[in-house]
């Protein structure tokens, strides 16, 4: 830190450490580092003192300090400090502000003793009344000091003439602020692409106010930045890569490579602000962190929607089914609701043997299989995955999604059980691949205490066009309440599975489902 101190500086410093030695005192404090300005009649800082009034001895009087050091502790004239002693909290601030101060203008500019002396008196009120009171006139000091320090910014050449940027030192300089105002537009632009796929294309409210809300976090960010660094410093037409592009630039084959393209876009302007921005404010740097990692996750999101999309597309009616007394009861029924249109079968069975559960899980697979139909297993990801089914269905307290992906792998359907609002946003950060929502009505294949009902269809319906199943009590006689709340898909179990005729139950829901859709 002290190689950028002059030598009077320095020599101050050692001053005061030397007086802090001599008070036994357990590190510099403030009141060493004034008396050693004093104490220093060659410094500016002195210089400066006694230009503008003040009278050391009534300074020394008030504080009750002795004027001189003793004779044993007396400093010598290298300009080293010797002990380095412990600094107190507000003497670090004070050193950290000199520094700002002297690189104000010019990050090569030396620290010298007025800059030492104006942080101390900005920083420390109780100094600087005694300096008053002791006959400083403090409003002419500080006029003659920035008057000093105009002089100095006067001096400087123009931005133009500076040369490169000196990436080993911290600055605000054009080159600089080319980079951070490239960088800001492109994940700006990024962002508002990405958002515009999710508004318009997946026509999804979830993920537009979250791209929405990063995109307003990322303005925020930039505004930690100065606006005339940025502004200033742009130079479009001077830019040599705006002329240059590569043939994977020219050119997107479908919206989804538009999407994924400014993601990436998103994400690397994002890093950019981070490291960069770190030579501004390293405060504002880690705002661009975090925002990085928010995209990711939306990136996530948003390829998990579409892929999700694109496999359960016109999937409209599921059939759940299990607690069947046989192996043929089970492939019976699963024939009668795939042939009366069922779009999906998930399997869920309770008391059963590993081995028997796979057995049928497995049966049931080729069923489904033949009928282009999907397959998935309820609560087991361990089974799913050997009977080589679509993917599995977890409720709340089931393993968590991130384990289930885990056993089933990136590729697979992982549906989760909701039944509020708070379930449905967890799931959907989770990124689930559709989700079940309800119960709405009372079941008979299975008892809950509370119901969801169809005001929680109607939150589903407003929130997210990830695909989601209505589920619960669902049958011919309820199926036209649930699509008048906004469901187009439903999962049912008694409304087929314990109909007269199983495949005509089916083939009546799937007949409404596909109307309203």
């Amino acid at each position: 830190m002290f190689e950028s101190f002059t030598a009077g500086a320095l020599r101050v410093l050692g001053l005061a450490e030397r007086r802090a030695l001599a008070r036994h005192a357990a590190g510099v404090e403030n009141l060493d580092l004034i008396t050693a300005l004093l104490d220093d009649s060659e410094s500016r800082a002195a210089s400066a003192l006694a230009t503008f009034g003040l009278e050391p001895a009534r300074f020394f009087a008030a504080i009750r300090q002795p004027e001189t050091l003793p004779d044993d502790s007396a400093a010598d004239d290298s300009g080293e400090t010797h002990t380095h002693r412990p600094q107190s909290a507000l003497l670090r601030a004070i050193l950290a502000k000199a520094t700002s101060q002297a690189k104000a203008f010019d990050r090569s500019r030396s620290v010298g003793t007025e800059h030492l002396l104006v942080a101390l008196i900005d920083n420390d009120p109780t100094i600087a009344d005694r300096l008053a009171s002791a006959g400083l006139d403090l409003p002419a000091l500080r006029d003659s000091l920035d008057d000093d320090r105009k002089e100095f910014a006067e001096a400087i050449p123009l931005a133009a003439d500076l040369g490169p940027l000196v990436l080993t030192e911290p600055g605000e300089g054009i080159q600089l602020g080319r980079i951070l105002d490239a960088s800001a537009n492109r994940a700006r632009e990024g962002l508002r692409v990405v958002e515009d796929y999710a508004r318009f294309a997946l026509d999804d409210p979830f993920l537009t106010k979250r791209l929405k809300e990063v995109r307003h976090r990322l303005s925020e960010a930039i505004r930690g930045f100065d606006p005339d660094l940025l502004i200033g410093s742009r130079d479009t037409r001077g830019d040599v890569g705006t002329h240059i592009m590569t043939a994977s630039e020219s050119s997107r084959e479908n919206p989804r490579a538009v999407l994924a393209a400014n993601f990436k876009r998103t994400g690397e302007a994002l890093r950019t602000l981070e490291e960069y921005g770190k030579l501004v404010d390293v405060w504002v740097a880690g705002r661009f962190e975090v925002l990085r990692y928010d995209v990711y996750t939306l990136e996530k999101l948003m390829m998990t929607a579409i892929g999700a999309a694109k496999v359960l597309g016109d999937c409209r009616l599921m059939v759940l089914v299990g607690g069947m007394p046989t192996l043929g009861d089970l492939t019976w029924i699963v024939g009668e609701a795939l042939a009366g249109g069922a779009q999906a079968i998930q399997i869920r069975e309770k008391g059963l043997d590993d081995r028997t559960w796979l057995t049928r899980a497995r049966e049931v697979r080729i069923l489904t299989a033949k009928a282009g139909a999907k397959l998935i297993v309820n609560d087991r990801p361990d089974l799913a995955r050997l009977a080589g089914a679509d993917g599995v269905h977890l409720g709340q307290d089931d393993m968590t999604l991130r384990d289930a992906r885990r056993i089933v792998g990136p590729s697979a359907l992982v549906g989760v059980s909701t039944h509020d609002g708070a379930q449905l946003d967890r799931a959907l950060l989770d990124s689930a691949s559709y989700l079940g929502v309800g119960p709405v009505f009372e079941s008979e294949t299975k008892r809950f205490d509370d119901f969801a009902g169809l005001s929680f269809v109607r939150r589903a319906a407003e929130t997210s066009k990830l695909p989601w199943f209505a589920i619960g009590g669902i049958d011919e006689s309820t199926i036209d309440e649930v699509i008048e709340a906004g469901a187009r898909r439903v999962a049912v179990s008694g409304g087929v599975v314990r109909a007269e005729y199983p495949r005509k139950a089916a083939a009546a829901l799937r007949a409404k489902l596909d109307s309203a859709g």
